[in-house]
């Protein structure tokens, strides 16, 4: 990961919205209404910090199958630590991202059909 990436994660995480979604959806998938409700902003605030989120790879889209037969795109978080570290004179730094799942995978292409 480059510079630009740190820079971009640190200013992504100095936002305590951004901050609540990445908890938010570490326990379960959550569409955007569902988050705009638990983080107490509009729909907008939520997808503008959604595609930012996505856009680093933080957090994935998934599909969610409703009981009207209709899907809806929830969201989950793909980070799993942030750790940057100061030693010796150097600083350093290392995010772990959670692996695609294969099974999410295959329900994201079934529902384009």
């Amino acid at each position: 990961m480059t510079d630009s990436d740190l820079a971009t994660v640190l200013t992504l995480l100095d936002d305590e919205h951004v901050r609540s979604i990445l908890a938010a959806t570490s326990e379960r998938p959550m569409s955007a209404n569902e988050l705009g409700e638990h983080c107490g902003l509009s729909t907008t605030s939520i997808y503008r910090r959604l595609d930012r989120l996505r856009d680093a790879d933080l957090v994935a889209e998934q599909t969610r199958p409703r009981s009207d037969g209709h899907h809806e795109a929830v969201y989950v978080s793909r980070l799993n630590r942030f750790e940057l570290a100061v030693r010796n004179g150097s600083l350093s730094w290392e995010i772990d991202r959670q692996q695609a799942d294969i099974a999410d995978q295959l329900t994201e292409l079934w529902g384009r059909f």
